[in-house]
């Protein structure tokens, strides 16, 4: 009784920090006109740099999800998957499917797969654990391409990602390693196979509603990360760290590009891509990008808590993740950069 009691005045409390924390903002963005534009910018960087990377995608994974072969797929993936992840075949489509349309999806897939009975909740909390990454088109295209001017840098930074993934995954294996797959024959797909009755049409209709609510949920949480963490800045919360990273660094966009990247990722590779391709920036690119920043975290953590999946091994993988992003990157740049 007496941790409920403390649990419910825990969540009374958080329900008031952020009611007060909403209030403050709301007063901020009716005071200064800047957060309009602000907004404005946050909505022409998804435009340009997320939407034309994830739409497609999101149309082709929801696509592929409602036809029969993945059961085929998954077949074929699952001696791979439990010996390097410890997770059934299933989980090997999930990871594909995020490795092809990035961010939020792979946790999206995983929850559906624990709230479908396809994998144990052990299971759940490993293949999160590499189930989130980004696409190798906002990498390549958006974040080398048109942020840094070089596809060879976003080619190098995708690379850095996908081996830091498998090294996230094999060291999540281990997560309560006693628990086994689950031995149950593989489903059509993680959200439920197209029925009997459901023809091409239905099935690309479905997919392109899919895409177009999926796309803008990703745009509207980066707009709001973007504005939070201008506002941030502004009041001086941000400031301190971003002084003691310019020590470090010695460069303020590169300080700028690392402390907004740990909020949302796409503004922080904007500032750091000021500071041009080499073998720095790169490290800390895939940092950012292997965190993914709290905006990417916050949509990943509404899928998985909804399946009830516990958000701290996730939270603890993504942090692992940013560590071996940049152990990866470091060499890889001094080589290639």
């Amino acid at each position: 009784m007496k941790a409920l009691a403390l649990k419910n005045r825990a969540r009374a409390a958080a329900e008031v920090l952020l009611f007060i924390s909403l209030l403050i903002a709301a007063v901020l963005i009716a005071a200064d006109k800047r957060y309009s534009d602000t907004v404005l910018s946050g909505i022409m960087l998804w435009a340009a740099a997320v939407l034309p990377s994830l739409f497609p995608y999101f149309f082709i994974t929801a696509a592929l999800s409602s036809l029969s072969v993945t059961e085929k797929l998954a077949a074929k993936l699952s001696p791979f998957t439990r010996k390097v992840f410890n997770t059934g075949g299933i989980t090997g489509y999930a990871f594909l499917m995020s490795l092809i349309s990035g961010y939020p999806l792979g946790a999206k897939l995983v929850a559906d797969l624990k709230e479908n009975g396809l994998i144990t909740r052990a299971e759940s909390v490993r293949a999160a654990a590499f189930c989130s990454t980004s696409s190798p088109m906002f990498m390549i295209s958006s974040v080398g391409g048109i942020m840094f001017k070089s596809a060879e840098f976003g080619l190098c930074l995708f690379l850095c990602h996908l081996l830091s993934a498998f090294a996230v995954g094999f060291i999540f294996s281990f997560y309560k390693r006693g628990e086994h797959p689950k031995a149950c024959p593989p489903c059509g797909s993680p959200a439920g196979r197209a029925g009997p009755g459901k023809n091409t049409d239905g099935i690309m209709f479905e997919a392109a509603f899919s895409a177009v609510f999926s796309v803008l949920k990703v745009g509207g949480l980066i707009t709001l990360f973007y504005l939070f963490t201008e506002i941030l800045y502004n009041i001086g919360v941000l400031s301190a760290p971003v002084r003691l990273i310019t020590l470090i660094a010695g460069d303020e966009n590169a300080a700028k590009g690392i402390t907004f990247g740990l909020f949302e990722c796409t503004k922080g590779l904007k500032w750091l891509s000021s500071c041009g391709a080499n073998a720095f920036t790169l490290s800390a690119a895939a940092g950012i990008c292997g965190f993914g920043g709290l905006s990417v975290i916050f949509q990943s953590l509404a899928c998985l808590k909804k399946a009830q999946i516990p958000s701290a091994p996730f939270f603890a993988a993504k942090a692992l993740a940013c560590a071996v992003n940049v152990l990866v990157a470091v060499p890889a740049g001094i080589i290639f950069l």
